[in-house]
Order: structure tokens, then C-alpha cells, then sequence
């Protein structure tokens, strides 16, 4: 799981080498054609319009082959990084604390402590759900990379260290999304 740290440092790598690749491509057929091409404030003719062109489908091109290969959202990329998704743990649900089964009173999710460490989550089944069992991110996780757990488990715990902040159930992830 990557963090928003480095979804957006990928993104503006990634928008920076799609901006190199077209500058390079445009270069090289404004070379071919003896540096004729004009487009801009001052010139224009049909050369510079061929290299605009070239640039704006190598630009496009570069940039939709560099979100397939490192799967960042296409805000962080168009912006070169500069917006990001949220990290995991904006996005959790603080869990109500409890010390005993006996203690649960039926409604909603709980963890369970045992001598002051989360063993297990209520709420979730008709029985104790071990924590073991329950897929957990840390808290600088990028939200956009939780999707793969919701498509077997309802909910993902943020953790940091061995400490839980909570916990992101599946319909808030999507309303997150906004589907």
C-alpha cells in the first residue's frame, strides 16, 4: 500500500517525464524540418503547427501511459502531484473501546482490549472477529489504495504502529468516491 507522500511524488514525475518526452519529440521534428516550424505569439505557419500537434499527442500519450503504469488517480497526475488523495486515517471512523464481551452492548462495531491491547472486533459478525483476520492499512495509506480489500472484507482498520484509529467501513469508502 503506498502513501499520499508517494502517490504524489509519482505524479509529479510522472507529469514531469510526459513533459520531457514531448519537449524531445517536438525538438527533434522541429530539428527535421530545418527549424522552420513557428507556433506562438510572434510566428505561425504550418511546420509549427505539425510540431504542436506532435507535442500535444506525445504529451497526451506519455501521460496515459504513465498513470497505467504507476495506477496514481488522474488528479494527482494532471496536477503533477500537487493534489493528492487523503490519507487513510482522515477518512476512519474513531471504534468504541471495550474491555469484556460482557461489556458490549450490541450496537455497532467495538474493539476488544485485553490487558490493554486490541484482540479482536465486535459488531462486525455473530461471533469475536480476530483482529488477525481483519485487513488493517497504516495511517498515511493513500484512500484511493484501499479498494482491493473492500472487494472481500466490509471494513479496513487504520492502524499506526500497534495503536488502532479506526476504522473505514465499505460504504463510506464508496460515498468517499462518490459512487
Amino acid at each position: 500500500m503506498r502513501t499520499v507522500r508517494e502517490l504524489r511524488l509519482a505524479g509529479l514525475f510522472a507529469y514531469l517525464a510526459s513533459l520531457v518526452i514531448a519537449l524531445l519529440l517536438s525538438l527533434v521534428l522541429h530539428l527535421l524540418l530545418g527549424g522552420q516550424g513557428e507556433l506562438g505569439w510572434e510566428g505561425f505557419n504550418a511546420y509549427g503547427l505539425l510540431e504542436g500537434l506532435l507535442f500535444l499527442l506525445a504529451f497526451t500519450w506519455s501521460l496515459a501511459l504513465g498513470q497505467r503504469a504507476t495506477r496514481i488517480p488522474c488528479s494527482t497526475l494532471l496536477t503533477a502531484g500537487l493534489f493528492g488523495p487523503r490519507a487513510a486515517k482522515r477518512l476512519a471512523r474513531p471504534l468504541a473501546r471495550v474491555e469484556g464481551v460482557e461489556a458490549y452492548e450490541g450496537r455497532g462495531l467495538a474493539l476488544l482490549y485485553q490487558e490493554g491491547r486490541p484482540v479482536g472486533l465486535l459488531g462486525l459478525s455473530d461471533h469475536i472477529l480476530p483482529l488477525e483476520e481483519v485487513p488493517s492499512v497504516e495511517a498515511e495509506t493513500a484512500v484511493t489504495e484501499l479498494a482491493p480489500l473492500f472487494f472481500q472484507h466490509p471494513i479496513v482498520l487504520v492502524v499506526q504502529g500497534e495503536e488502532v484509529l479506526g476504522a473505514v467501513p465499505r460504504e463510506a469508502y464508496f460515498r468517499y468516491l462518490g459512487a
